[in-house]
């Protein structure tokens, strides 16, 4: 996606028309400027799609290192991706991991990665990376080129279920 850096090229919101030229002649670049905007806007939002697949987030990220292929004048947004990690039961006192499965090179970056793990039997969850103040009992989240990481201080094997989101850029 290219865009100028003005504001009013970012505004995702779709524009309320109450009047519209009266002649078919007149309107119609009318009508093909409102649906650019209405299609700008629909892309610009954020899917709602959390899968344990690589795919566009909807995000765009802000542009690229500029370099000399391009004339150093790249307004190029990047493209942010979103891959859920399927993490399963926490660890017993120990590090656990699982592999991710993203290519994880020179022209990765890691924009966001959280997780949250539930205990269906007693009810209880939490988010990740964990920390309670004064106390022993935090759950570190990190990832390397292979897998993803949780590192518990103590057992928390009866959180069954944890699914860790990682948002990256594939591309400087």
């Amino acid at each position: 996606m290219t865009l100028s850096l003005d504001s009013q090229n970012l505004e995702s919101y779709v524009p309320v028309y109450d009047a519209a030229p009266k002649t078919f002649e007149e309107g119609l670049p009318f009508i093909v400027e409102q649906l650019k905007k209405l299609a700008n806007a629909v892309n610009a939002r954020e899917i709602g799609y959390f899968l344990d697949e690589e795919l566009l987030s909807g995000k765009a990220f802000i542009p690229g290192i500029n370099n000399a292929s391009d004339g150093g004048s790249s307004q190029q947004f990047r493209t942010m991706l979103r891959k859920v990690i399927i993490f399963g039961a926490l660890p017993n006192a120990s590090t656990k991991s699982v592999p991710h499965g993203i290519t994880f090179d020179a022209n990765f970056t890691l924009i966001q990665m959280f997780a949250a793990a539930t205990d269906p039997v007693n009810l209880i969850a939490f988010p990740i990376p964990y920390a309670s103040a004064g106390s022993s009992d935090g759950v570190a989240l990190y990832m390397d080129a292979d897998n993803v990481y949780i590192v518990t201080q103590m057992n928390r094997s009866s959180y069954t279920r944890c699914f860790v989101v990682i948002e990256y850029l594939q591309e400087l």
